[in-house]
């Protein structure tokens, strides 16, 4: 049996290590698209999808820990409903743009517009979500020290890197692999929180 204290860490270790999974999967991902962009499309792009798909469970997944947290704590939202709802949202929205792009990639022309701004919209609605679940997560510092902000450094990040995606591929592989990092970062500055 485990006491509370320990109990009380697991949206940390389960919250954490899910985006750190999260991040290596998108990482293993962003390569796909790499050698999708310059070597080998008709191979690399069903291998940076399915990475990008199983980032995004991982994603999904964690938010449950880090929004919910066990019996004996509230997670790293404390007992906020807003900050719940903004992490799972998070997650689900996440997954919907994933899944929305694999039926993208395999539909016809006439659906693909419509299917691409479903992408935008879900992800929009994403980045929103977690904007408001890491100002939650700010202001309830239940999280310590660097914890305590790095989600909102992460999602920062990946604003300006979608924002700026379409400017050059430096820029675009540059902000994105930023983008990666910061998301593990999130995840090992949970793992390594303090109470």
């Amino acid at each position: 049996m485990m006491d509370s204290s320990t109990d009380a860490r697991r949206w940390q270790h389960w919250g954490g290590g899910g985006l750190i999974a999260a991040a290596i999967l998108q990482a293993l991902g962003l390569v796909g698209y790499y050698l999708t962009s310059v070597r080998m499309p008709a191979v690399a792009l069903p291998i940076a999808e399915g990475f990008a798909l199983l980032s995004a469970t991982a994603l999904l997944l964690a938010t449950f820990p880090l929004a919910l947290g066990t019996t004996r704590s509230n997670g790293i939202v404390g007992a906020s409903v807003t900050g719940r709802v903004g992490l799972i949202a998070t997650g689900v929205f996440v997954m919907l743009a994933r899944v929305t792009m694999l039926l993208f990639f395999s539909a016809g022309f006439p659906l693909v517009g419509t299917l691409a701004a479903a992408v935008d919209v879900f992800e929009g609605v994403a980045a929103v979500a977690a904007l408001v679940a890491s100002v939650v997560i700010w202001r309830q510092a239940i999280a310590t020290g660097i914890a305590r902000w790095s989600l909102f450094a992460s999602v920062v990040t990946t604003i300006v890197a979608e924002l700026l995606s379409g400017y050059s591929s430096t820029i675009s592989w540059t902000l994105a692999g930023l983008s990666i990092a910061a998301l593990a970062f999130a995840g090992l500055s949970y793992l390594r929180n303090r109470q």
